[in-house]
């Protein structure tokens, strides 16, 4: 773990460098986003009046004077412009390393005239007219790309009349998404997955969540022609387009075609515990940034849909059949009683962070999307699926065998 001091000239691309390579939990201090923050600008805006500025920088320098102290348990990365030889000379009595970002003085001042004020514009020559001065140590990033994150949030181009009824699914990685789409599309519904489709073309496992760039090109393509072609067929068909994080202006498109958007949201500690458990690394870091980013695009979501992703039409449903049962019925999965009261159920766990932790689910009882038939536990219907493995439920299997005097324990035969 270590203090990692990014510096650079306006426009070269710290911040850039710093999201692609800091894993979430590491701590970064980048003056403009914390100003931006602390005044309610645009993460765009790079120029801030003085009392802005100082009321930033002190926070600022609170924040790394306590930062310091953990960085033997986590890296701090703090991003600084023109780095000077009495501040290189403050960072390295605390121990720091530097890495330079050098995108080269024609790239970056063409970064900072299209994006900066005018006054950066000599920032940019005096630190290149100081090459001589730059930390002699330091790492120097040079012709950096910051990672594809998969590809999936590439915004396709939407037509602009459509017969089609389209169900936008966003969310961050391991949320539920294709889930939510297999538990609600109906026979004959097209379903475009980025996933599903990459995996496809390169005869790789359902569950394999990294494509290599050609893959990605290629999937790219398809996925493009077939929401062109699927949005444009006549009849009374649905389209499910499974697009994780889109642009403001992707979803107003969307909107503005008589889209349903779907967020399919179960809570960020359970996401990430599961994008650890079952995706490649990389997605930690598009996982963070989807609660970080994407909170804009919740938050103009329609009504009609909850974070949890279930439809005002399941929802109803799931009201229905709980109005009608009985408590302590049999679960159709597991054969163990369901209960009105979550706290009742076998599966509810009161460490749980899921405010929902053991509540009934609404289960379509012939897996294709028609409306909710039954309730299940919430692990059940989780484990039921897409119900490919409906005669092996628990509810069949024999009774456990009575436990004989001197034994502890003995599992029934399956």
């Amino acid at each position: 773990m270590a203090l990692i001091v990014v510096t650079g000239s306006p426009g070269c691309g710290k911040s850039t460098w710093v999201r692609a390579v800091a894993q979430p939990g590491d701590i970064r201090f980048d003056g403009d986003a914390l100003t931006n923050l602390l005044t309610g600008k645009t993460e765009s805006r790079h120029h801030h009046d003085k009392a802005h500025t100082r009321i930033s920088r002190a926070a600022r320098e609170a924040g790394i004077a306590e930062a310091v102290r953990h960085a033997s348990d986590l890296d701090v990365y703090v991003l600084v412009s023109n780095l000077n030889q009495e501040e290189e000379l403050r960072w390295r009595t605390l121990g720091a390393r530097f890495v330079i970002i050098d995108p080269g003085f024609d790239i970056a001042m063409q970064r900072c005239r299209a994006h900066r004020p005018g006054y950066k514009h000599r920032l940019v020559d005096a630190w290149y007219d100081r090459r001589d001065q730059w930390p002699h140590d330091a790492e120097i990033i040079r012709d950096f790309q910051a990672p594809d994150p998969g590809g999936e949030d590439d915004d396709p181009e939407v037509p602009t009349t459509t017969p089609a009824q389209l169900h936008v699914v966003i969310g961050p990685p391991a949320s539920g998404k294709s889930t939510f789409v297999r538990e609600n599309r109906r026979l004959g519904d097209i379903t475009i997955d980025w996933d599903e489709i990459a995996n496809t073309f390169a005869g790789l496992e359902p569950a394999n969540h990294t494509h290599q760039p050609h893959v990605r090109a290629v999937t790219k393509a398809a996925r493009q022609a077939a929401i062109d072609t699927a949005l444009k067929q006549a009849g009374d068909h649905r389209v499910w387009l499974i697009h994780s994080s889109p642009a403001a202006s992707t979803l107003e498109r969307y909107r503005s075609l008589g889209a349903e958007i779907h967020v399919i949201d179960p809570g960020k500690d359970v996401v990430m515990k599961r994008v650890k458990a079952q995706r490649p690394p990389h997605l930690l870091r598009v996982a963070a940034a989807w609660y970080t980013q994407d909170r804009r695009t919740q938050s103009s979501a329609p009504s009609t849909t909850t974070e949890r992703g279930y439809g005002h039409d399941h929802q109803q449903a799931r009201e229905q059949l709980m109005f009608h049962h009985v408590d302590g019925t049999p679960c159709w999965w597991c054969g163990q009683p369901l209960y009105r009261d979550r706290t009742r159920n076998w599966d509810y766990d009161p460490d749980s962070t899921d405010p929902g932790s053991g509540s009934l689910h609404a289960d379509h009882g012939n897996g294709k999307g028609e409306q909710a038939s039954r309730l299940l536990h919430e692990r059940c219907n989780k484990s039921r699926g897409d119900g490919s493995r409906d005669d092996s439920r628990p509810a069949l299997q024999p009774e456990p065998e009575p436990v004989p005097p001197g034994e502890t324990f003995r599992w029934a035969s399956i």
